[in-house]
């Protein structure tokens, strides 16, 4: 949780992203903190591999 927080206080992107996932959900930002490690959990079990290829796609389109 720790990392969690500081990711958030580190990342102005991440913490617009928590933010807004926030106002959407009606959630507190530490739930919805926990539903993205749970979410991270979650594709880890699936499909780990296919996010490291996702990821440089975004950064290869300017997203991140």
């Amino acid at each position: 949780m720790t990392r969690a927080r500081t990711a958030i206080g580190v990342s102005p992107i991440i913490k617009e992203i928590v933010q807004k996932k926030a106002l959407a959900t009606r959630l507190t930002l530490k739930e919805i903190t926990y539903v993205g490690m749970l979410a991270i959990d979650k594709l880890y079990e699936n499909r780990w591999q296919e996010l490291p290829d996702r990821v440089h796609q975004m950064q290869v389109n300017g997203e991140i």
